[in-house]
Protein backbone atom coordinates (compact mmCIF):
# COMPACT_ATOMS: atom_id res chain seq x y z
CA UNK A 1 0.00 0.00 0.00
CA UNK A 2 1.19 3.53 -0.73
CA UNK A 3 1.15 5.96 2.17
CA UNK A 4 1.94 8.86 -0.18
CA UNK A 5 -1.76 9.74 -0.53
CA UNK A 6 -2.12 10.30 3.23
CA UNK A 7 -1.68 13.70 4.83
CA UNK A 8 1.87 14.73 5.66
CA UNK A 9 1.53 14.34 9.43
CA UNK A 10 -0.50 11.10 9.35
CA UNK A 11 0.49 8.68 12.17
CA UNK A 12 0.86 5.76 9.75
CA UNK A 13 3.94 7.39 8.22
CA UNK A 14 5.88 6.87 11.46
CA UNK A 15 4.18 3.70 12.76
CA UNK A 16 2.56 1.63 9.96
CA UNK A 17 1.46 -1.17 12.31
CA UNK A 18 -0.50 1.12 14.62
CA UNK A 19 -4.20 0.15 14.99
CA UNK A 20 -6.05 2.54 12.71
CA UNK A 21 -9.52 2.86 11.11
CA UNK A 22 -9.70 1.51 7.57
CA UNK A 23 -12.41 1.67 4.93
CA UNK A 24 -12.83 -1.65 3.13
CA UNK A 25 -15.05 -1.84 0.04
CA UNK A 26 -16.62 -5.29 -0.31
CA UNK A 27 -18.00 -6.63 -3.59
CA UNK A 28 -21.24 -8.63 -3.55
CA UNK A 29 -22.39 -11.18 -6.10
CA UNK A 30 -25.55 -13.22 -6.65
CA UNK A 31 -25.44 -16.91 -5.77
CA UNK A 32 -24.09 -18.93 -8.69
CA UNK A 33 -22.75 -15.82 -10.41
CA UNK A 34 -19.17 -14.49 -10.52
CA UNK A 35 -19.98 -10.91 -11.47
CA UNK A 36 -19.91 -8.23 -8.75
CA UNK A 37 -23.32 -6.53 -8.77
CA UNK A 38 -23.15 -4.34 -5.64
CA UNK A 39 -20.65 -2.95 -3.15
CA UNK A 40 -20.78 -2.03 0.53
CA UNK A 41 -18.30 -0.06 2.65
CA UNK A 42 -17.24 -1.60 5.94
CA UNK A 43 -15.25 0.41 8.48
CA UNK A 44 -12.84 -1.55 10.66
CA UNK A 45 -9.94 -0.85 13.02
CA UNK A 46 -6.83 -2.86 12.24
CA UNK A 47 -3.06 -2.78 12.53
CA UNK A 48 -2.18 -3.05 8.86
CA UNK A 49 -3.93 -3.23 5.53
CA UNK A 50 -3.87 -7.01 5.22
CA UNK A 51 -5.52 -7.43 8.62
CA UNK A 52 -8.10 -4.75 7.71
CA UNK A 53 -9.00 -6.67 4.54
CA UNK A 54 -9.47 -9.95 6.43
CA UNK A 55 -11.53 -8.36 9.21
CA UNK A 56 -13.61 -6.38 6.70
CA UNK A 57 -14.53 -9.45 4.67
CA UNK A 58 -15.30 -11.42 7.83
CA UNK A 59 -17.60 -8.67 9.11
CA UNK A 60 -19.33 -8.32 5.74
CA UNK A 61 -20.08 -12.04 5.67
CA UNK A 62 -21.50 -11.85 9.21
CA UNK A 63 -23.88 -8.99 8.27
CA UNK A 64 -27.43 -9.44 7.06
CA UNK A 65 -27.25 -10.35 3.34
CA UNK A 66 -27.83 -7.57 0.81
CA UNK A 67 -30.89 -7.81 -1.40
CA UNK A 68 -31.01 -6.58 -4.98
CA UNK A 69 -33.97 -7.22 -7.26
CA UNK A 70 -35.29 -9.74 -4.74
CA UNK A 71 -32.11 -11.83 -4.80
CA UNK A 72 -29.79 -12.39 -1.87
CA UNK A 73 -26.24 -11.29 -2.51
CA UNK A 74 -23.16 -12.90 -1.03
CA UNK A 75 -20.07 -10.98 0.17
CA UNK A 76 -17.58 -12.21 -2.40
CA UNK A 77 -14.31 -10.29 -2.40
CA UNK A 78 -12.56 -7.09 -1.45
CA UNK A 79 -12.67 -4.39 -4.08
CA UNK A 80 -10.42 -1.90 -2.27
CA UNK A 81 -9.17 -0.83 1.15
CA UNK A 82 -7.49 2.25 2.53
CA UNK A 83 -6.69 3.89 5.86
CA UNK A 84 -8.86 6.84 6.83
CA UNK A 85 -7.39 10.33 6.85
CA UNK A 86 -8.39 13.84 7.96
CA UNK A 87 -10.59 14.31 4.89
CA UNK A 88 -12.72 11.36 6.08
CA UNK A 89 -13.53 12.91 9.48
CA UNK A 90 -17.26 13.16 8.79
CA UNK A 91 -17.66 9.53 7.65
CA UNK A 92 -17.08 7.59 10.85
CA UNK A 93 -18.33 8.53 14.28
Amino acid sequence: MSYHNLSVNHPLHTDPLRPWPYKVLIGYRAMGNRKIVATRSVYVRASGESQARLVGLREARAMIPMLKDGKRLKASRIVSSRPLDKCDAGLVA
